[in-house]
């Protein structure tokens, strides 16, 4: 099906134009001549045979066009009429089809919420099950808007990651260049400097020398094997089992994984938050949030943490035993239990986790750009250090 732009002539003169379904132009014609109406112009308004300025979608096509979704239907207009709207404004060729198979759905009588799962794969556990709460309740555009904002909040967390370790790479890859010009370029001067010397050469000396003598004899070699580790790792990066063991990983560490169990924290507390105030039960809002966590190990606690309190344990008394929640939290969502504003509360909890977030990604960017300088000043005056020693070996006096 293709949504068709029209204009023309109801039979009492009146100039009229809108939009229409159908499997081709002539179908469009006929069906408006069947409803009284004389089209003098008719245009394919579905997208198909635009040219797309991008291919592939990200997640931030995704969060507009949820955003943009939420917008359409809290305005008042119908589902099928929004996605015909948002359709001929899109870019993105794979949202674009992603957006027509969901409508094409929607058409055959599917539910929103399954159609998203199916068609965009990449959305957020949470996401769908939003929806069907949206559905089920009657608040579709109000629970799109929160999935929305909790995509936003998703990428903005991880652009603070990024900003705070983009300078820092910034760091590594100018000092990796200059190790690999030194290696190229001076450490060889050396070497054949050194060749006919008959004095006793440190270790230390040789070893750069060796190194420097063999990356500048098989250059081409090791650009080669470089260029692969660099495709490898790209492609690593795109396999979810390798983000789940670099994921792992960072939460050992002692500033990055604090930020990203904060963030974890938060982002729990805002699904169930969330899910609670759009009606949910408190065991499918927990269900519910398990889903957007980063860390297995958290995944696992609150798994057995909603079996708990299923079998009529307290919320926070499950969560102190199987998680690793501060006391704090518990205490305020003991709290928000008893006052009966348990989704008010777990808000709260969100976000002040998102402020210390923001706090510890502040302090992370502090933290990696001197310990970035400090790497690269090490190995640099390594080399030189080195090549000191190999030079005063050639003398008779002892220089350290």
């Amino acid at each position: 099906m293709v949504s068709f732009a029209y204009k023309g002539f109801k039979r009492d003169g009146a100039l009229v134009e809108g939009r229409t379904n159908a499997h081709d132009r002539d179908d469009a014609v006929s069906q408006l001549r069947s409803q009284g109406i004389l089209a003098y112009e008719v245009n394919a308004s579905d997208g198909a045979d635009r040219t797309f300025t991008r291919k592939s979608a990200k997640p931030r096509d995704h969060h507009r066009f949820m955003r943009q979704l939420a917008t359409l239907l809290k305005a008042g207009a119908p589902l099928l009429s929004a996605f015909d709207s948002l359709l001929e404004q899109e870019s993105c060729r794979e949202l674009s089809e992603q957006m027509r198979a969901i409508r094409s759905e929607l058409r055959g009588g599917g539910r929103l919420s399954r159609a998203l799962a199916v068609h965009m794969p990449t959305l957020p556990d949470y996401a769908p099950r939003l929806v069907e709460l949206g559905e089920a309740t009657g608040s579709l555009d109000a629970r799109l808007n929160e999935v929305a904002a909790q995509i936003g909040r998703d990428l903005a967390s991880a652009e603070e990651v990024r900003n705070a370790l983009s300078y820092p790479v910034f760091l590594a890859l100018a000092g990796l260049a200059a190790v690999i010009f030194i290696f190229l370029f001076v450490v060889p001067r050396f070497s054949a400097l050194l060749d006919n010397a008959d004095a006793s050469i440190p270790a230390l000396s040789r070893a750069v020398l060796s190194i420097g003598v063999f990356l500048s004899n098989n250059t081409v070699l090791v650009m080669g094997l470089g260029l692969v580790l660099v495709l490898g790792a790209g492609q690593g990066l795109r396999a979810s089992r390798t983000r789940r063991v670099l994921v792992r990983a960072a939460l050992r560490t002692p500033v990055l994984g604090r930020f990203l169990s904060t963030s974890d924290t938060a982002r729990w507390a805002r699904i169930t938050g969330t899910a609670l105030s759009a009606g949910a039960g408190l065991i499918d809002a927990l269900k519910l949030a398990e889903r957007g966590m980063m860390s297995d190990k958290r995944r696992r606690g609150l798994e057995q943490a909603r079996r708990a309190v299923r079998s009529g344990d307290p919320l926070e008394v499950a969560l102190r035993v199987h998680t690793d929640t501060d006391a704090m939290t518990l205490n305020l969502i003991r709290t928000g239990r008893l006052s009966g504003a348990l989704n008010e509360m777990l808000l709260f909890i969100a976000e002040t986790g998102e402020q210390d977030a923001r706090n510890l990604a502040k302090r992370l960017t502090a933290l990696t750009e001197p310990l970035a300088i400090c790497f690269i000043a090490s190995v640099i005056g390594l080399i030189v250090i080195s090549l000191v020693l190999a030079m005063s070996s050639l003398y008779s006096f002892d220089v350290l």
